[in-house]
């Protein structure tokens, strides 16, 4: 979200926060200095946008009042924005102990003898049929079901291009991918996210633990049945060996208890 916003006052030109931004006939802003940088018209005096073929004359450009009590408002609620939208390291205390359920697992999906990392793969794993197991998309859940309170695991995506994380309804575990996930596209330089469920709220919100900024919240989740964790991946090239793994409880004496729901193994 902040990121956000840095975007919309950000100049396209210096790349750096708009100062008095003009706007061209195309409706196109820069700073009033970074107009010197745009190519002039050959043979004339109109400057060319760097993104169409609109000319724009001296009586074209127009400043932009508006914006730029924008950029002051947002430059001055930046601090507390970063504030807000950092991860609280009191959400730690909330983390749960994972293995992921190797009967659900699709079975192009290898899963590391430990429970907690997985990758996928171009053949398939001969396994026991399972009633619950993912035949179309790449996933493979969690073993704990959450019907209330809070919980936090992070995930280690490594430098994997195409992966998935969340939470998965029981209900929904043999329907298409498309129905179960919500496609975000990050930094490719996220590498470990941290997951934090709040039952109670009805949200779930993600981080980047490296930089503990927020990624995004998803508000209004239903309570009508249990939760799992849900993890996907998919290869970018055949020669990505990366594994995805859940990564260990920092402090193991205050990690939660599972909460199992009665069909869960």
């Amino acid at each position: 979200v902040a990121e956000h916003f840095k975007q919309i006052i950000r100049c396209p030109v210096c790349l750096k926060d708009l100062e008095e931004p003009m706007q061209l006939k195309c409706g196109y802003v820069c700073c009033l200095q970074c107009l010197n940088a745009l190519q002039k018209e050959p043979d004339g005096e109109g400057l060319l946008c760097r993104f169409c073929s609109v000319v724009s004359q001296k009586k074209d450009i127009k400043p932009k009042y508006k914006l730029r009590a924008q950029v002051s408002i947002i430059k001055e609620l930046e601090p507390k924005l970063k504030s807000i939208l950092t991860t609280n390291p009191k959400i730690r205390k909330f983390q749960v102990h994972m293995t992921l359920d190797v009967d659900t697992a699709n079975n192009y999906l290898i899963i590391s003898e430990d429970l907690r990392s997985f990758r996928s793969q171009d053949f398939s794993q001969n396994r026991k049929e399972q009633a619950e197991r993912f035949h179309i998309a790449l996933c493979v859940l969690d073993a704990p079901c959450f019907t209330s309170g809070r919980h936090y695991w992070e995930v280690d995506v490594g430098t994997s291009e195409v992966w998935d994380v969340g939470i998965c309804k029981e209900s929904e575990r043999s329907l298409p991918p498309a129905v179960c996930l919500t496609p975000l596209w990050v930094s490719p330089q996220l590498h470990r996210v941290g997951i934090f469920l709040d039952v109670g709220m009805r949200s779930i919100s993600f981080y980047n633990v490296s930089d503990g900024c927020h990624i995004c919240t998803f508000n209004k989740i239903s309570v009508s049945e249990p939760w799992r964790p849900i993890f996907a991946h998919k290869r970018g090239t055949q020669e990505d060996q990366t594994f995805l793994s859940i990564c260990s409880v920092i402090n193991p004496a205050s990690a939660s208890a599972p909460i199992y729901s009665r069909e869960s193994k």
